[in-house]
């Protein structure tokens, strides 16, 4: 099945399996969408990645950045950081992790450098003015106290309009992540708008534009098949999991048999119930 992505990031969707990292399709196209709709909504802005990696998901900000506007990456990458848990996350979990490799993937699809700032993210605010960013997504450590750190720094950062997208928000080795981020839904004012297996999107500001781009979304992405809507803390929130892969014995399978047959050759697990088909309240119209 074609999937569509923006005209931005057609090329490397079709190539972004030669880059490491996690990135799964649905955040890959869900970041495609969010980013699209910020244009025709006009909101504009720098764009941040806390945790660059390999830079996998980097190239697609990069992709997306119009004129004038800078991405700005901060990550330690190689050098050592006066933080032992954070060492030794990085050697465990990101061996051969290193500034020049990032920096040649992203030259790879991206003509314009970004900025990175090679240090702890407990430092942005030093870096990065206030109001200024569109998108934020924030992947770097993942211990509580960070994380909350994190979440705290970069809230003034963002412009109106602008989104924060918090990886690893429900990863068993990650409860630090999950903590600080629904705290931050119950007692900060965020307003989670859309959750993937890895991902949390959210704003401290008006989310209901963004959810009717991802409602239309929706109806032109029938691979999209198992999603749902649910009510957080007075919130609807979208919830997707991600579509059958080609990497997958199923999803080979289905590259090469009619639909109607599959059932028949492959009979399909359910996935789990996600919520509502539909959006249980409507949207203002307000931003």
């Amino acid at each position: 099945m074609n999937v569509s992505v923006s005209p931005s990031a057609s090329a490397y969707w079709r190539s972004r399996a030669e880059v490491e990292g996690a990135f799964w399709d649905i955040d890959f196209r869900l970041f495609d969408e969010v980013l699209t709709a910020q244009k025709s909504l006009g909101v504009s802005g720098d764009l941040l990645e806390i945790g660059a990696l390999y830079g996998k998901s980097t190239i697609l900000l990069g992709l997306h950045a119009a004129a004038g506007e800078v991405v700005q990456v901060c990550d330690v990458f190689e050098q050592e950081t006066g933080d032992s848990a954070n060492n030794a996350e990085n050697e465990s979990s990101y061996p051969g992790l290193a500034r020049d490799k990032f920096e040649a993937n992203y030259r790879r699809f991206v003509d314009t450098d970004p900025r990175v700032i090679q240090e702890l993210s407990t430092s942005i605010a030093r870096h990065v003015e206030p109001g200024t960013l569109r998108f934020a997504h924030v992947d770097g450590g993942h211990l509580f106290e960070t994380v909350v750190d994190d979440l705290r720094n970069v809230k003034p950062l963002l412009a109106e309009g602008g989104i924060i997208v918090i990886d690893d928000f429900r990863a068993l080795h990650t409860p630090g992540v999950a903590a600080a981020a629904w705290a931050e839904v119950v007692d900060g004012g965020l307003v989670p708008f859309a959750l993937s297996e890895q991902k949390m999107y959210a704003s401290w500001g008006p989310t209901d534009a963004y959810a009717r781009h991802l409602d239309a979304w929706l109806q032109r992405s029938p691979d999209v098949e198992n999603f749902g809507y649910q009510d957080v803390k007075g919130h609807t929130v979208l919830i997707m999991e991600n579509p059958q892969r080609p990497t997958t014995v199923r999803g080979r399978i289905g590259r090469w048999v009619p639909p109607a047959l599959m059932p028949l050759l492959l009979p399909n697990r359910p996935g789990p119930h996600l919520g509502t088909r539909t959006r249980p309240r409507e949207l203002g119209s307000g931003s």
